[in-house]
């Protein structure tokens, strides 16, 4: 019989090995935008009708935005109607942010969203603290059908943003451990391809006049909440730790980004010149951006080094950089030093045909002496493999690994050779056993042939006893049938996330409706069950695993 306490404590037991289920990987796919952004298809509902739109992404900020209906500063865009949304929680608080070389403003909500996969579900967020955009300043993102913006920073530094302290639980990761109270980290890889269109502004780097829209072609797939471990080479793969605490260096109104990472220093060799920073430098991996960008003085050392090179106004970061032209048969290996391990990129990732005869360089120098930041865009990015890990508690952490080496076409021409040369080789050696058979049954039938012929011979000139009342034995040949042998038988106009997820469950942080930061949450001790460590391999022996605090270890449902 039980006791309350046995019965407890088997309760207890019962949910903690129910608890830990580890997510399922989701493929998200990413495409590429009209106005050359990376694009995600994003669904918002809480009651009423979800409405599907593309949204951008972007690592450097941590709250996610959408362009809102009424609005006049977003007229090539779908905008967020609240209305088709009736229990969307307004909250008190108009923030202000800038990205790149944009800024855009508005309240404050709540809503329940889902993200596009793949696997065709998509995968549901909810009570998400997003930003109702009103307005806009040239520069943002929110143009050539780009409805908002996914922020895939932390927010565990808190914003300044008026009448809201935001934090951790107000973005995605956040609201993910609330829902998945034993998960203790949040982990995505990014495969992604090189953008064809430079984005840009005004009267800087953007799409030619007359050229196709690129909208929906793919340009990668992130690996949602497991990273793919066949995209990458495991024992190349480096770790680094997310650095805090930097209050200067930024482009004129930005705030240090959420991801920032300290990698060793950079070098570039073009032709007979090699130029260098050995020096640490701090760096925003973020996809939002296309390019490479560096201090003003790093990238002149660069393009210094170019004969023929000349620095123009152009800009992707319009207002805040400046890029050069450069000869179009240039030659440029970029490399990056991350714990002391190299990544190259060359000059089909840098140099870029402008479609007049003349090239520019997406290694753009930042205008303000006073940025000592650099940033690594789409098109660095491109060449590796990025493992970003947000754990529920400590500092989150970027992985840096070399792409698998596909050798799907050189195993099919390897199947193909080798099977034809195998059948071939079969035939054969098949004719060459029926014809081994065939020849050793012949000499066999002939020889035995040959000693019944000796043996009647004998016979037949030996005389037999006669033995009384014996019958006479039978000395008749006897007959033998010959067998007889055969040869061997030779597969962004519109919204990307069209499905219906449904109604979302209708979970609020009331707190957050009054403009008081959530409280502190408090989370369950880790129980006893199931539990997945993933470690990853360097040189051949198992080192640091996913997780920088040796752990991956994910509970709850995919949610």
């Amino acid at each position: 019989m039980f006791t309350k306490s046995s019965l407890v404590f088997s309760l207890c037991a019962s949910y903690a090995s129910a608890a830990f289920i580890p997510p399922s990987r989701l493929d998200v796919p990413v495409l590429l935008g009209a106005g050359g952004r990376p694009i995600l298809g994003v669904g918002m509902v809480r009651v009423g009708t979800v409405q599907h739109f593309n949204f951008t992404l972007t690592t450097s900020l941590g709250y996610s935005s959408v362009a809102n209906k009424g609005s006049s500063d977003f007229t090539d865009t779908a905008t967020y109607d609240i209305s088709l949304s009736p229990n969307a929680k307004s909250l008190n608080g108009s923030p202000a942010m800038a990205l790149g070389g944009g800024n855009f403003s508005g309240s404050l909500m709540k809503e329940n969203c889902s993200l596009s996969t793949n696997q065709g579900t998509p995968w549901a967020y909810t009570n998400q603290t997003i930003v109702l955009m009103d307005n806009q300043t040239q520069g943002s993102p929110f143009e050539n059908g780009v409805s908002g913006l996914l922020g895939l920073g932390t927010l565990k530094k808190p914003t300044t943003a008026a009448g809201f302290p935001a934090t951790f639980d107000d973005g995605i990761y956040g609201q993910y451990y609330i829902r998945n109270p034993e998960a203790t980290n949040f982990t995505f890889g990014m495969a992604l391809k090189p953008s064809p269109v430079i984005p840009g502004n005004g009267s800087s780097l953007t799409i030619p006049p007359g050229a196709k829209s690129l909208a929906d072609s793919n340009v990668g797939t992130i690996h949602w909440l497991q990273p793919d471990t066949s995209a990458y080479q495991q024992d190349k793969m480096q770790w680094t730790t997310v650095q805090s605490g930097i209050s200067s260096g930024y482009l004129t109104g930005n705030e240090q980004p959420d991801l920032t990472v300290k990698l060793d220093g950079w070098s570039a060799k073009i032709g007979s010149n090699n130029v260098a920073n050995g020096d640490g430098i701090l760096v925003n991996i973020d996809p939002y951006y296309s390019g490479i960008y560096m201090p003003g003085s790093q990238a002149r050392l660069i393009h210094d080094a170019i004969p023929g090179s000349n620095q123009v106004s152009k800009s992707t970061i319009s207002g805040q950089t400046v890029s050069w032209e450069v000869p179009c048969n240039t030659n440029v290996q970029f490399t990056v030093a991350i714990n002391g391990q190299q990544f190259t990129v060359d000059q089909s990732l840098i140099i870029v045909n402008q479609g007049d005869g003349t090239c520019i360089s997406l290694i753009e120098g930042f205008t303000d002496s006073a940025v000592t930041q650099y940033i690594f865009g789409q098109n660095w990015l491109s060449q590796l493999y990025v493992i970003f890990n947000i754990p529920k508690d400590g500092d989150a952490a970027l992985a840096f690994a070399p792409r698998s080496v596909s050798s799907t076409k050189s195993r099919d021409i390897g199947a193909i050779v080798g099977g034809t040369v195998g059948g071939v080789a079969g035939v054969v050696g098949l004719g060459l056993l029926a014809f081994y058979f065939i020849r050793r049954r012949q000499d066999n039938s002939f020889f035995k042939r040959a000693a019944e012929l000796e043996e009647e011979h004998k016979v037949a000139s030996t005389v037999q006893p006669y033995t009384f009342g014996a019958p006479s034995p039978d000395v008749r040949p006897v007959s033998y049938a010959v067998s007889g042998y055969t040869t061997p038988p030779v597969s962004p106009n519109v919204p990307l996330l069209n499905q219906d997820p449904g109604q979302l469950p209708p979970s609020y942080e009331e707190a957050s409706e009054s403009g008081v930061s959530s409280p502190t949450r408090t989370y369950p001790r880790e129980k006893a069950g199931y539990r997945q460590d993933t470690m990853m391999t360097t040189n051949g022996t198992p080192s640091a695993p996913v997780s920088p605090n040796n752990q991956t270890s994910f509970a709850g449902p995919s949610q």
